[in-house]
């Protein structure tokens, strides 16, 4: 039983220095914006109310920017973190080198998944006041320039969600409990930082999936992969609607397409007998040569 609070008081430390690092970087910044947009609209001459109305606006349209700020000062923070306890982040969060078929996978996976997680959202029979909250949250996601999407969404928070969730969150509770229970619980807090049931719920998957291929691939590299080829997707789509006038069937084609290359990725990693395994001993995968 110690060994279990031992390894869940870890994870939740490390889930705290998140959210406060996340937190500490969007009030800095706002504060500072704040300051500065204050002085603008009072010597525009605008009131009180007029002047919020327009930080709302302005503040949207620096989501973005945000987001960036709170993904480095997290992976920073994690960064003085290691340093202090005299080890790295890459060695505690499992910044290995995979083999060059596990990546290819990734990539399939990726592809598949790109359709089949999204377009389930529009097959299944989700109420709507459920869906209404989703698109509340993609509309708040599309009031910011896209070169902002790009680079937060797309590419620094993936990369600082594997590094806490898939990396130090997984890591911890799995020093304590059978890897599937480590598993669940670091997915389920994946899921409720993206608030909202169905968001929370489809992130629960995505971070099972992503789990699945870490424990066996023994790194987060993959998961990182394929994170950011998902996020770059639903970003380009949210952005630019090419796909809203498919037919049904084409989203049911898609959406069937899409699931056999994510069964192919998660198969094809599970049986890669090259690729690490919960016990295995070794400290990393190597990259192989193809013509080796």
């Amino acid at each position: 039983m110690k060994k279990v609070l031992a390894a869940i008081g870890k994870a939740l430390a490390y889930f705290a220095v998140y959210l406060l690092a996340s937190n500490v970087a969007t009030f800095i910044i706002s504060a500072i914006f704040g300051y500065f947009k204050g002085r603008e609209y009072s010597a525009a001459g605008y009131s009180y109310e007029e002047g919020q109305a327009l930080y709302q606006n302005d503040v949207a349209a620096m989501t973005g920017i945000f987001l960036m700020a709170g993904a480095l000062l997290t992976l920073l923070t994690y960064f003085i973190i290691e340093k202090v306890k005299k080890s790295s982040l890459a060695k505690e969060a499992d910044i290995k080198k995979v083999s060059g078929k596990q990546l290819g996978l990734t990539v399939v996976g990726a592809l598949g998944g790109m359709f089949f997680m999204n377009f389930m959202l529009s097959i299944l029979p989700i109420p709507a006041e459920l869906m209404g909250g989703l698109s509340s949250g993609m509309s708040k996601l599309t009031s910011y320039p896209f070169w902002q999407a790009i680079l937060a969404n797309a590419l620094l928070v993936p990369i600082m969600e594997e590094v806490v969730f898939r990396g130090y969150i997984f890591n911890r509770l799995e020093k304590g409990m059978p890897t599937i229970v480590a598993a669940l619980i670091s997915s389920v807090a994946f899921g409720i930082v993206h608030g909202g049931i169905v968001w929370g719920t489809w992130a629960f998957f995505l971070g099972l999936i992503i789990c699945v291929v870490r424990i066996k691939s023994g790194s987060i590299v993959p998961g990182i992969i394929f994170h950011i080829i998902m996020n770059t997707f639903a970003m380009v789509v949210s952005y630019f609607p090419v796909l809203d006038k498919l037919s049904t069937a084409g989203v049911y084609i898609l959406t069937a397409v899409g699931g056999i290359l994510v069964a192919v990725y998660v198969a094809g990693i599970l049986m890669d007998k090259k690729a690490l395994t919960a016990d295995s001993k070794k400290p990393e995968v190597v990259v192989t040569s193809s013509k080796s």
